[in-house]
C-alpha cells in the first residue's frame, strides 16, 4: 500500500459536508476505512490505531477469526448506503468478553473510483487487548533449528487463533474425498487441507497420522464414530495439530452405501512443537525480538506502512523493554527477572501489567470466590504476570478514568479456558440446555475425552438425567449425582453461579465429587435416587392406565407379565387371574396361530423383525363371544429376560363402519345394474314400434301405394318420421350412457390417428356450419404422436362436441378445431367457439343428464349430449375440460394422459 496517508483525510473531510457524515470528520472520532472484500484494513483514524492490533496483521490483513467479519462484508456488498450512514453493532473483541461496539457505516470513492467502507465508533473508542504479531521467540526457535530463512514465513493464519476450528467433509464408498469446507485451510493452510480426490489411505501417507489405524478400521467396518483423534502437519512448519474426527456411512433407499460424511474439530489450543536443541533454545532466548509501538501521530495510520511490524501489543518476557501502551505504562518501566515491573518503575496511579490469562478484576475475583466456596486453594500460576503474584498490587483504575474498565491484554483468546481447566474441582459453565463450557477436570469424572463426545452422546440432559430438578436440589442443598459415560451414576456436591459467557448471561456450575466412603451423604442419595424412580414408575403406570388401548407385557415365551385397566376392561378378567398365563387365553382358537408366528418374528433377528405393521385378531372376552382386535406388538428391551408389549385396540366400530360402505357399495352396483337392465330392456320395446312407425311413415312418405292428394297430410307424415328418429336416437344415447356407467360398453382400443380422425368429422360437418353461417378453423401439428383409444367412441366424442359449438355460435361466429401435444407429454384435443357460454354454475347443470338450459331449448336436444361425451371420454381414460363465459364463448378440452401417448 503506497497511498499517502492523507488521500483518506481528504475524503473524510470532503464527506463532512453531508450533515449526516460530520462524525467521520471529527478527530476524536475512531475511523476505519476496509476494502469492500474486507481483506484489508486500509486506514484508521489517530484516535482508533489501538484498534489494529486487534482486527488486522503488520500488512493490514484482518484476522479470519474476527467476528465481526461477515457482517463488515455484508456492509460493504451494498448493505451500507452511499448517502448517509447505518447504525450497526458489531463484535471486535477476540476474546469476546467485551460488548459490541456501534458504529456509523457508509460506503465511499476514492478520487481513483475504488469503493471503500469507512465505519466510525460512535462514542468512546473501546480499548481491548492486541495480539502478538512480531517475531517471537518460537518463530526464531523455528528458524534455529533450520539453520535457514526458508521457513520464515507466517504460519496458517487461523494457527494464530486459540480455540477449536469445525469443519465438515464428505467422501465416496472407497473413501475417497469429494468436499471439505474451507475451516480445514484456515487451521492447517491450503497445502495440507488438499486432500479433495485422495482417499484416506493416502492422507494418511502424506498429512495425517492416524494411531493404531483406528479411522481407517471404522471406514472399512461402516460405522458411526466420533472423538477419534488423528495428528494433522501445518503448512510451513513441522507443527502438528491434533483433530477430533468424526463421521458416518451414508446409505441410498435400497442400504446400498453411496459414501462417507462427517465433521472435524481442529484443537487449535494442542498444536505440538517439534523437539528443540538445548543450543537452539539459548540462542533463541538471547535473541528475543524488542517490540514497538504504533506511531500514533495526528497523521492517522495506514495499515501495512510500519516496515518495523511495530503493534501496540505487549509481550512479556525477561529483559523486555514495556513501551507505553494504552493502560499508561510508561517507557522508562524497568523489567524484573519475573518479567514483572518493578514497583519502582510504577508511578502512583498507574496500572499494574494485567493477567496473562486474559482474566479481567471481575473474573478473576469470581474464580477465588468459587475456590474459596469450595474450600479449595487457587494456586498461582508460574507462568501468570504481576497480577497473579502475591507480591503485587491489585490494579487501581486511574482518578480520570475511573469510568473505563482495565482492559484485559491477553496474547491468546482461550488463557481464561486454561485457567479454568486447572481447578481441581469440576466447572461447566450453560445457557440452559446449552453447554458453553466444561472443564477437564468434569471431563475426565464423566469419562469423556472432549466437549464434542458429551454433546454428541446426549450433553446436559445425559449428565443429569437422574437429577431431574436440578436447580432446586442444588439450592436447597440435596444430594445429586452425575451419570458417566458408562452410565455408572456418581454422587456430587454442586453450587451455582451467574456468569457472563460470549458477552451473554450464562449459569456456571461448580461440581464436587461425594467420596464414596462417605455412608451419611450417600445414603440420603440412594433414597432420593429411589424416590424418583418409583415416582417415575407411578407415573408410567398412571399413563397406561388411563390409555384408552389395552397394554399387555408379555415375557419371551409369550406369558402375560401384567395388564393395564383398559385391557382388564376390554377381556373381562382381573390381572391376577391370567398372570403368567399364555396370551393365547384371551384370543379367540382361529387367531392363536397368528399371535404366535407374530410373537415369533420379533423374536428372530431377521428382517420379518423389523416389517412391523400389526395384526387383526379375535379377542375372547369372559363373558363369551369374540371382539375384533387390532393388536401390535414390540420389544422392550434385549438381553436377557427381554420383554415384549402388545397393544391391543378395539376395531369393533370400525368393521361395523366398513360393513356398511361394503353393503352400500353392495347396493348401489346392484341398483345401477338394476338400471342398465331397465333401460335395455325399455330400449329393446321402444325400438320395436318405433322402427314399424318410421318404416311405414317412409312409405307413406314415398307414395308406393297410391298418392296423396292433401299435401297437409305429406306435411304430417314428415313430422311423425323426424319424431320418431328424435326417439330412436334418445333411446341409443341412454342405452349407451347406461353401458359406460355400467363399464358394460365393449370398446376396442387401438392406435388412433387423431388429428385424421378429426379431420374427417370436421369435414362431415362442415355443410351445418356453411348453412348457419359460421367460420370453421383448424389447427394440426404436423407430427402428433397417436393415442390409444376406441376409434368409434372417439368419433362420436368428436362429433358431439363440435355439433354443439355450431348449434350454440350466432351466425358470423367462428368455431376452432385444434389438436397439440402439451409440454408435459399429453395430447390436448380443443373445441373453441365464439357462441353464447355458459356460467359455472350452468357448466355444472349441462354434465348432468336430462339437464337442459333455458338458453338451449329454443334449439331442441335430448340434453345427454354433453353427458354422454363425458363418460366416453373417462372410457377412453380421459379427462373432459370445460372453460365458459357468458357471452365470450367456449372451450372445451379432451386431454389424454402420456400413459395414453404412443411413442413416434
Amino acid at each position: 500500500m503506497t497511498d499517502a496517508p492523507n488521500r483518506y483525510e481528504t475524503m473524510l473531510a470532503r464527506l463532512a459536508a453531508d450533515p449526516a457524515s460530520r462524525l467521520f470528520a471529527k478527530p476524536e472520532t475512531g475511523v476505519l476505512v476496509w476494502d469492500t472484500s474486507v481483506e484489508h484494513l486500509l486506514w484508521t483514524s489517530p484516535a482508533a490505531v489501538g484498534l489494529c492490533s486487534v482486527l488486522a496483521d503488520n500488512d493490514g490483513r484482518v484476522f479470519p477469526d474476527l467476528r465481526a467479519r461477515d457482517r463488515l462484508r455484508a456492509l460493504a456488498n451494498g448493505g451500507a448506503p452511499l448517502d448517509g450512514t447505518r447504525l450497526e453493532r458489531l463484535w471486535l473483541d477476540p476474546r469476546h468478553l467485551s460488548p459490541p461496539v456501534t458504529f456509523a457505516c457508509r460506503l465511499a470513492r476514492m478520487e481513483d473510483g475504488q469503493t471503500v467502507l469507512i465505519t466510525a465508533i460512535v462514542g468512546v473508542v473501546p480499548r481491548l487487548s492486541g495480539r502478538p504479531r512480531s517475531a517471537t521467540p518460537a518463530s526464531v526457535l523455528e528458524r534455529s533449528v533450520s539453520g535457514t530463512d526458508a521457513r520464515s514465513e507466517d504460519p496458517p493464519a487461523s494457527a494464530k487463533t486459540r480455540g477449536p476450528i469445525r469443519f465438515i467433509w464428505q467422501a465416496d464408498p472407497e473413501v475417497r474425498f469429494l468436499q471439505v469446507s474451507s475451516g480445514l485451510a484456515e487451521a492447517v493452510g491450503p497445502q495440507a487441507s488438499n486432500i479433495i480426490g485422495r482417499t484416506w489411505d493416502q492422507v494418511t501417507r502424506s498429512a495425517a497420522e492416524d494411531p493404531d489405524g483406528v479411522v481407517a478400521r471404522l471406514f472399512a467396518q461402516r460405522e458411526t464414530w466420533s472423538g477419534q483423534t488423528v495428528v494433522w502437519t501445518m503448512d510451513g512448519s513441522d507443527r502438528r495439530v491434533p483433530i477430533d474426527w468424526a463421521g458416518m456411512p451414508v446409505f441410498d433407499a435400497q442400504r446400498e452405501l453411496v459414501g462417507f460424511r462427517g465433521f472435524g474439530l481442529v484443537r487449535m489450543d494442542a498444536i505440538r512443537e517439534p523437539a528443540i536443541p538445548d543450543d537452539v533454545k539459548a540462542e533463541a532466548g538471547s535473541g528475543a525480538a524488542e517490540e514497538g509501538t504504533f506511531d500514533e501521530s495526528a497523521q492517522g495510520h495506514v495499515i501495512g506502512d510500519d516496515p518495523q511490524g511495530r503493534d501496540e501489543t505487549l509481550i512479556e518476557g525477561p529483559g523486555e523493554t514495556l513501551p507505553e501502551t494504552l493502560d499508561g505504562r510508561p517507557d522508562n518501566a524497568e523489567p524484573r527477572d519475573d518479567g514483572g515491573l518493578s514497583p519502582e518503575a510504577s508511578p502512583s496511579g498507574a496500572r499494574a501489567l494485567p493477567d496473562a490469562s486474559g482474566l479481567s478484576n471481575a473474573e478473576r475475583n469470581a474464580f477465588r470466590e468459587i475456590a474459596r466456596a469450595l474450600g479449595a486453594r487457587l494456586e498461582p500460576d508460574p507462568s501468570a504476570t504481576a497480577l497473579a503474584r502475591p507480591d503485587v498490587a491489585e490494579p487501581t483504575p486511574e482518578p480520570d478514568r475511573a469510568e473505563e474498565p482495565l482492559p484485559a491484554i491477553s496474547p491468546v483468546p482461550s488463557d481464561g479456558e486454561r485457567v479454568l481447566d486447572r481447578l481441581p474441582v469440576g466447572v461447566l459453565v450453560h445457557r440452559g440446555e446449552e453447554i458453553l463450557f466444561v472443564n477437564r477436570y468434569l471431563l475426565d469424572l464423566a469419562g469423556y475425552g472432549t466437549l464434542s463426545e458429551l454433546v454428541t452422546e446426549g450433553g446436559f440432559v445425559h449428565l443429569f438425567r437422574t437429577s431431574p430438578a436440578l436447580h432446586e436440589a442444588a439450592a436447597d442443598g440435596s444430594p445429586l449425582s452425575l451419570t458417566s459415560r458408562q452410565g455408572e451414576s456418581i454422587p456430587i456436591d454442586v453450587r451455582l453461579a451467574h456468569a457472563e459467557w460470549d458477552g451473554a448471561p450464562a449459569d456456571l456450575m461448580a461440581i464436587r465429587p461425594i467420596p464414596q466412603t462417605d455412608a451419611s451423604q450417600r445414603l440420603p442419595l440412594v433414597e432420593a435416587e429411589m424416590r424418583q424412580r418409583e415416582s417415575r414408575v407411578h407415573e408410567l403406570e398412571s399413563i397406561l392406565d388411563t390409555a384408552t388401548d389395552g397394554v399387555i407385557v408379555l415375557d419371551e415365551t409369550g406369558r402375560i407379565i401384567s395388564l393395564n385397566r383398559s385391557a382388564e376392561a376390554l377381556f373381562g378378567y382381573d390381572q391376577r387371574e391370567v398372570v403368567d398365563d399364555a396370551i393365547t387365553v384371551l384370543l379367540a382358537p382361529e387367531s392363536h396361530i397368528v399371535a404366535l408366528d407374530y410373537l415369533e418374528g420379533l423374536r428372530s433377528p431377521g428382517v420379518q423383525s423389523l416389517l412391523n405393521d400389526g395384526r387383526e385378531v379375535q379377542g375372547r372376552v369372559r363373558q363369551g363371544g369374540t371382539i375384533p382386535l387390532f393388536m401390535t406388538m414390540g420389544r422392550v428391551h434385549d438381553g436377557p429376560g427381554r420383554k415384549f408389549c402388545a397393544v391391543l385396540r378395539d376395531i369393533t366400530a370400525f368393521k361395523k363402519a366398513e360393513g356398511e360402505l361394503v353393503g352400500a357399495k353392495r347396493a348401489a352396483e346392484e341398483a345401477s345394474a338394476q338400471k342398465s337392465d331397465l333401460l335395455a330392456k325399455i330400449s329393446h320395446e321402444i325400438r320395436t314400434p318405433l322402427n314399424a312407425i318410421l318404416g311405414f311413415a317412409e312409405v307413406m312418405l314415398e307414395e308406393r301405394f297410391g298418392s296423396i292428394s292433401n299435401d297437409r297430410y305429406k306435411e304430417y307424415l314428415k313430422d311423425i318420421h323426424a319424431s320418431g328418429a328424435h326417439v330412436i336416437s334418445l333411446v341409443n344415447d341412454l342405452l349407451d350412457l347406461a353401458k359406460v356407467e355400467a363399464g358394460r360398453m365393449e370398446l376396442a382400443f387401438t392406435s388412433v390417428s387423431l388429428n385424421d380422425l378429426v379431420l374427417a368429422c370436421v369435414t362431415l360437418l362442415q355443410p351445418q356450419a356453411a348453412r348457419e353461417r359460421i367460420v370453421m378453423r383448424t389447427s394440426f401439428p404436423a407430427k402428433l404422436p397417436p393415442v390409444v383409444a376406441d376409434e368409434r367412441s372417439m368419433r362420436q366424442i368428436v362429433l358431439n362436441l363440435v355439433s354443439n359449438a355450431i348449434k350454440f355460435t350466432d351466425a358470423g361466429g367462428q368455431v376452432i378445431v385444434s389438436t397439440a401435444l402439451t409440454d408435459r407429454g399429453e395430447i390436448a384435443f380443443r373445441v373453441r367457439d365464439t357462441g353464447i357460454g355458459m356460467t359455472e354454475k350452468e357448466v355444472q347443470a349441462a354434465l348432468e343428464p336430462f339437464r337442459q338450459l333455458a338458453t338451449s331449448r329454443r334449439r331442441g336436444g335430448t340434453g345427454l349430449g354433453l353427458p354422454l361425451t363425458k363418460a366416453l371420454v373417462e372410457a377412453n381414460r380421459g379427462a373432459l375440460q370445460i372453460s365458459s363465459s357468458p357471452n365470450e364463448g367456449t372451450l372445451v378440452e379432451v386431454i389424454f394422459p402420456p400413459t395414453r401417448v404412443l411413442a413416434e
